[in-house]
């Protein structure tokens, strides 16, 4: 399967410091972000709120102050659980190739090499309730300011702060349980990866269910109710989510016409585009552009 088809098309730092820090707003439908995997490593970390996040065909409930390591490839989603409460979360996804040295010492081959490997399995939730496990989640949220305020050698103090985070897990293992193995299931999510991938390329198309039901051999029922329990969301609704977001990019930086962009990404009635595209992003195409096009003026 090829990887970068369904990759999340964004580029984390760039290549000399390979990382970034984001914050995730949820969608209209409360969903943080949908099941999707990367190359690189990944740390979560809930400032409020709850939500659920799977990885894979785990389930683990984050709380405010709670941390969650996702391993590199590993596929995950994440959904808001308190809609009575806003829900902020911090993501710190970045390269695990940063932390390795130009020569190949004890750290390279005892540590580093392990978790490239993975070969070396850490568990997925941190809660503060031990002094270490609050350590490590400090950790994180110094990572979260040194990117925000970026001060002088802001890239220094992160990558130190990735050595204790990664040190810290190490260290305390043999006191962390261990998690159910991401691999539980495995069989279901090589049939849904197909499937996202199979949308990913697609989507500008017409796609009917049973096209997308027919990549892993399933009947049209069949298939409804296993995306459904995977996703969180029908199939359709997913198809049309990834084809806004894709119409949201063009928007934010091309100048094709709205109309254009609507069968670009695969809507026929350019009117249920903006529908759509209204109820998703809270306002419409144009709108939508004009607010893109304000962020990225210049300061006075």
């Amino acid at each position: 399967m090829n990887k970068d088809i369904l990759h999340e098309n964004r580029v984390h730092g760039n290549i000399t410091f390979p990382m970034g820090v984001y914050q995730v707003i949820e969608d209209e439908s409360h969903t943080l972000f949908d099941y999707h995997w990367h190359e690189e490593t990944e740390f979560l970390y809930m400032q409020e709120g709850t939500a659920v996040f799977w990885l894979g065909t785990i389930k683990h409930e984050l709380q405010a102050g709670d941390a969650l390591f996702i391993p590199s490839g590993t596929i995950h989603a994440g959904f808001v659980a308190d809609l009575s409460t806003p829900c902020l979360v911090y993501a710190i996804v970045f390269d695990l190739n940063l932390l390795s040295g130009r020569t190949y010492d004890v750290i390279q081959s005892k540590y580093i090499d392990p978790l490239l490997e993975q070969t070396l399995f850490l568990p997925s939730l941190l809660k503060p309730h031990t002094f270490w496990e609050n350590s490590l989640i400090a950790e994180l949220v110094s990572i979260v300011e040194f990117f925000e305020k970026k001060p002088v050698a802001y890239e220094l103090l992160i990558k130190a702060k990735l050595y204790n985070l990664f040190a810290g897990f190490i260290a305390n293992l043999q006191e962390i349980p261990q998690d159910q193995p991401i691999t539980t299931n495995i069989y279901k999510i090589e049939r849904l990866k197909k499937v996202l991938q199979f949308i990913d390329e697609s989507y500008p198309l017409r796609i009917q269910i049973k096209d997308v039901a027919s990549v892993i051999a399933m009947s049209e029922g069949h298939f409804c109710r296993f995306f459904k329990a995977m996703v969180r969301k029908t199939p359709m609704d997913y198809i049309n989510t990834v084809r806004i977001n894709q119409a949201a990019k063009l928007l934010s930086h091309s100048d094709k016409k709205v109309i254009d962009i609507a069968m670009e990404v695969g809507f026929e009635n350019p009117s249920y585009f903006i529908k759509l595209f209204k109820w998703h992003k809270k306002c419409t195409p144009s709108d939508y552009r004009k607010l893109e096009k304000q962020k990225n003026l210049p300061a006075l």
